[in-house]
């Protein structure tokens, strides 16, 4: 028999975790944002499906601000009736990790020279990776991020705030908004510069070209390429691999963010420059946004193909 425990008294929200007799459970957030966890496994694999253009909206935000909060409050303290060792991030759309910020909101705002608002999305968006980059607040929770299709800005951000990043040999990653005369603000270049010297990092971000997974790979950003499909099948088999060592994998992962630490207050000082940035851009470079733009309509405007839950979690069962 299943019991559902809701989780929000607010009236605007559905939030509730289905909980089930194997001991799994479902995290209900929103429509584009739901959550697997297995007990067996003790891995949670969270799926976003955007809805129109697979961006970062500001709806999409606050579901993963507000799904982080769930998730440490259903966990924490409750280790040994649900162990959870692994946190996945994993999209619905296929074809696509994510394709970074909201540019037609952005255009819109910045048409309006509204600060507020553009600061807000852009907080929103730190607090999401920061908070993702901090396991959620759960000690000895190692998150990876899989990507099964490119990832761009905001969701290259977003994939880099993990611990692991295991990519399929399809997809490409990168920062375009030098393109627009913009850069990435929510969080990219911190944590690239833990990943790779300046040299590197610099070259990413200034470029604003699209790599491989190979590539990407090779220049030590990424930590995996496995063959298209097999990317979900490659996170439970490192889980398996880790199993006898993994207090010392989650004990090293620790040791890294101490002695290469992120700060919050450094996320927010570069998200201060970044609204200064996108607030003073000049006609030309709007106009080349409104080029990206138009294409991610292109591209994303008619129905978006939305993965099937995927086995992923093992070859016989379902995530």
């Amino acid at each position: 028999m299943n019991s559902s425990i809701p989780l929000s008294n607010r009236a605007n929200s559905h939030d509730e975790i289905i909980e089930r007799v194997d001991g799994s459970a479902s995290f209900q957030i929103s429509n584009q944002l739901e959550c697997t966890y297995k007990c067996t496994d003790a891995a949670l694999w969270t799926r976003w499906t955007p809805s129109g253009i697979p961006s970062f909206n500001s709806e999409l935000l606050h579901d993963l601000e507000r799904g982080s909060q769930l998730i440490e409050g259903y966990f924490l303290g409750h280790e040994e009736k649900r162990p959870l060792n692994y946190i996945v991030l994993r999209s619905g759309v296929h074809g696509i990790f994510n394709v970074g910020g909201d540019l037609g909101y952005f255009q819109r705002l910045i048409a309006k020279q509204d600060r507020a608002r553009l600061t807000e999305y852009a907080r929103a968006a730190i607090n999401v990776v920061y908070r993702n980059y901090l396991s959620h607040n759960l000690a000895g929770v190692t998150t990876i991020s899989l990507l099964e299709g490119d990832a761009l800005g905001g969701g290259f951000e977003c994939a880099l705030s993990c611990d692991i990043v295991i990519a399929e040999k399809h997809v490409k990653a990168g920062f375009p908004e030098v393109l627009f005369n913009m850069f990435p603000g929510m969080g990219g270049m911190s944590f690239l510069a833990r990943r790779v010297n300046r040299k590197v990092a610099e070259e990413i971000v200034r470029t604003g070209r699209q790599y491989t997974a190979i590539e990407l790979l090779d220049l030590g950003i990424i930590d995996a390429v496995v063959d298209t499909g097999e990317g979900a099948f490659a996170v439970k088999d490192l889980m398996r691999k880790r199993g006898r060592q993994r207090s010392a994998h989650s004990a090293m992962n620790r040791v890294d963010r101490i002695i290469r630490p992120i700060v919050l207050q450094e996320l927010h000082e570069v998200v201060k420059l970044w609204v200064d940035c996108a607030l003073g851009m000049s006609p030309q470079s709007l106009e080349w946004m409104q080029r990206l733009y138009q294409r991610q309509l292109a591209i994303f405007g008619r129905r978006i193909e939305i993965a099937p839950i995927a086995a992923g979690i093992s070859k016989t069962s379902a995530a």
